[in-house]
């Protein structure tokens, strides 16, 4: 048997091959709002990890804290998209977007996720600029997205250590994250409370996000909306319904989370009422 030290250093390569790409895919219908969507499946990740499994299994709460970031970057996808369906405004600052011929193809039951293909959301600048270019949300320090933003940006440094180099972390995110120097590597461990503690801050951000976008879209609901072609003279109430079910959450109803609970149409009258201030 002849020796061949081109194999020398480590195993050969198998031969597998993927038997069949479609049994790694499925139809998704979402039917929730897009906050409730984020809860749901955050749910579902955070159940998965006790302290115990954690401790066991301490290679496992950096990967859902990547499942985490991923939720939070999908209820951007998802919630600026349903502000191009319904608002004319958002529209007009979206238009100039660049729109992958594949969306036409794959999800073209909600072509306006297309828009956002191509943008990652795990960077709190893109997040910032958005908001801004299709609704006028300004990030500044006193409004209530900007804490949490800053703190969300210091887990999507920790992401991109974990997704890109197996949890060593680049001397560039180190500096974004104003870490001491260090002769050697840092590597990211995330155990059990620090996963909880990430989760709490990607679910401040979508609340505050939440709320703020709702703000803006009610308010162009009631003093912009009727002026534009798209919606003069259609029934405003219909209008509002579109506005409520994008952004209203049942589980922060059913859990009590909500601080001023009202209605449907008790919110929409008060938006009225007061003229939105």
């Amino acid at each position: 048997m002849t020796i061949d030290w081109k194999k020398s250093v480590s195993a050969c390569a198998s031969t597998v091959t993927i038997r069949d790409i479609t049994n790694y895919v499925d139809i998704c219908t979402v039917s929730n709002s897009p906050i409730d969507s984020f809860y749901i499946e955050r749910n579902k990740l955070l159940r998965a990890v006790t302290p115990e499994y954690a401790t066991v299994n301490p290679s496992i709460p950096s990967l859902v804290l990547v499942g985490l970031i991923s939720l939070t970057e999908n209820y951007f996808r998802e919630v600026l998209a349903g502000v191009i369906t319904i608002c004319p405004k958002a529209k007009q600052g979206s238009a100039s977007k660049t729109l992958n011929l594949a969306t036409a193809w794959i999800g073209f039951g909600e072509m306006e996720k297309g828009a956002f293909e191509n943008t990652s959301f795990s960077d709190p600048k893109v997040v910032k600029k958005n908001l801004l270019d299709l609704v006028g949300i300004k990030v500044t320090g006193v409004n209530q997205i900007s804490t949490p933003l800053e703190e969300f940006g210091k887990l999507c440094e920790l992401r991109h250590a974990i997704v890109h180099s197996a949890g060593l972390l680049a001397g560039k995110n180190a500096v974004n994250l104003e870490l001491p120097s260090s002769r050697n590597s840092l590597k990211i461990e995330v155990g059990y409370s620090e996963l909880q503690e990430a989760a709490e801050v990607c679910t401040a951000l979508i609340c505050a996000v939440n709320l703020e976008l709702f703000i803006n879209i009610a308010t162009k609901w009631l003093h912009e909306w009727p002026r534009t072609p798209a919606y003069r003279g259609q029934n405003t109430n219909t209008l509002f319904k579109k506005v409520w079910s994008l952004f209203f959450s049942e589980f922060d109803q059913r859990n009590g989370l909500i601080s001023d609970s009202l209605t449907q149409v008790k919110a929409r009258n008060q938006i009225a009422r007061t003229h939105a201030s």
